[in-house]
């Protein structure tokens, strides 16, 4: 590939089913990072959005700039996605930030989701692939404990923010949590580790779609997988036994543990096991651009060291010539994952059913969802109903009550609004931001945090004003 797209976000909040992104970096580099087309998206605060005060301090963009910007959200979000496509179309890309499959990839998707952009998985399609440089930087200081300077957290352990790797290695691009800044920094660290570790570079870079990474581990039948724990990397010596029925992961045997105790073991006492720790088995989620490395980099470890080659070599072909023992571990994780979904599809609401409501989605809507956004606001009203679910007729309506809502019949209107307000006014602990759980942050913030600190309290009494506003408006629902 030719090209990587470096994205960040700056958001209302952290809770990817009911933020909102406010702020778009985009910059469009070749596979040597060198930039070559940088674009800058803001928009207005959602009318029924109240931002986290926590998230807002951390960013510092004033409120009255997010009140007064000239794009609303939905016409940020259709930028957006011109972008990347327009940017795809003919080029297969990287599509890269820092800490981005765990948070931006979500937050895009949703993003597009309530927008009603059918190509949900715009960056997966098109040969694109997703790679995240915290995988990468984590990975890196793994094998070379002199590619980057780290700091220490309050806790004394290496910090991965991004904001503190520029710090302690002299990146200054500009303030940080600024989306573009942000974006250009990432690049400044990605430069370093694609420098000084090219072998931990070009190995992240060939597991960057679950293709690619099903390749490697079937390809190889002792590898290592890193994972993240308490500020440092851990190794795990890994030999794949199945994929997860329900979620189509790797599931590993972690080869430090003998498994021949375990091939006799009934049903129920196998599957406290498997729930034991220290755990026996390794998850390698395909689709999160983890970093696999050699078997090497996790059997030179202590924990690994003192089992020889041949003892691991006999830990390997015990579970390759127990295919019942495998296919049991299969059954049990299986009836796990169907338990678990059981319970977290329960009352979800329109906004967390990305996933839940299937990735297939009926052709007519697809093309009513092209319709809709080609439509004038007034005839996008008599686009409602012809959706099928009712979660798009839902979020057709939130569009319109956002965008244009003097164009909505009032009883479409007042049935949004009110449920708006229930939503907002809840003084229960929600999965969103309420006035109520805003203004308590807002009163401890004012009360010990920032007491002292007239730049940061003048920002707070700024958005304690739009919160304000926005609770007059919803009680009178």
């Amino acid at each position: 590939m030719e090209q990587i797209i470096v994205k960040d976000y700056e958001t209302t909040d952290g809770r990817v089913n009911f933020g909102q992104v406010i702020q778009a970096g985009i910059l469009i580099t070749s596979d040597k990072l060198e930039v070559k087309q940088k674009h800058e998206l803001r928009c207005r605060l959602k009318p029924n959005v109240i931002p986290s005060i926590g998230a807002s301090l951390v960013h510092r963009t004033p409120v009255d700039q997010l009140k007064n910007s000239n794009k609303s959200h939905y016409q940020m979000v259709m930028e957006h996605y011109k972008i990347i496509k327009d940017a795809t179309k003919d080029k297969p890309s990287y599509i890269t930030g820092f800490n981005n499959i765990a948070f931006d990839l979500e937050f895009t998707r949703r993003m597009y989701f309530k927008n009603l952009i059918p190509d949900v998985y715009q960056t997966n399609l098109n040969g694109n692939k997703h790679l995240d440089i915290l995988n990468v930087a984590r990975a890196s200081k793994f094998a070379n404990n002199d590619v980057f300077k780290t700091i220490l957290s309050e806790k004394g352990r290496d910090s991965f923010k991004l904001a503190d790797l520029c710090k302690a290695n002299s990146i200054d691009n500009g303030i940080s949590h600024d989306a573009i800044t942000d974006c250009l920094n990432t690049i400044s660290l990605a430069k370093i580790i694609y420098k000084k570790t090219p072998e931990i570079w070009n190995a992240a870079l060939s597991t960057t779609s679950k293709k690619d990474v099903e390749n490697f581990i079937l390809k190889n039948k002792v590898y290592t997988s890193l994972e993240y724990f308490y500020g440092r990397s851990v190794p795990f010596a890994c030999h794949h036994i199945l994929f997860h029925e329900q979620y189509q992961w790797s599931i590993n045997w972690d080869l430090k543990v003998d498994p021949s105790k375990y091939l006799e073991m009934d049903r129920q006492t196998l599957s406290k096991a498997l729930d034991s720790t220290p755990k026996i088995i390794r998850t390698v989620r395909q689709n999160k651009s983890p970093v696999l490395l050699k078997s090497e980099y996790a059997l030179k470890t202590d924990n690994y060291s003192k089992i020889t080659q041949a003892e691991i070599n006999r830990r390997v072909k015990i579970l390759e010539d127990n295919p019942k023992f495998i296919e049991l571990i299969g059954s049990i994780l299986s009836d796990k994952a169907k338990e678990k979904m059981s319970m977290d599809q329960s009352d979800l609401l329109h906004e967390e059913t990305i996933y839940s409501g299937g990735l297939k989605r009926n052709p007519k809507d697809v093309a009513l969802m092209y319709k809709f956004h080609e439509a004038d606001w007034k005839d996008k009203i008599n686009l409602i109903d012809k959706f099928s679910e009712e979660r798009f007729q839902y979020f057709a309506e939130c569009l319109i009550y956002e965008e244009r809502p003097e164009v909505l019949p009032k009883s479409i209107y007042d049935k949004i609004h009110r449920s708006f307000a229930e939503r907002l006014l809840s003084t229960n602990k929600e999965k969103w931001e309420t006035t109520a759980s805003f203004f308590m942050e807002v009163d401890t913030l004012r009360e010990t945090k920032y007491k002292d600190n007239p730049e940061m309290l003048e920002i707070i009494d700024g958005y304690d004003k739009h919160v304000q506003e926005i609770k007059s408006r919803f009680e009178n629902a």
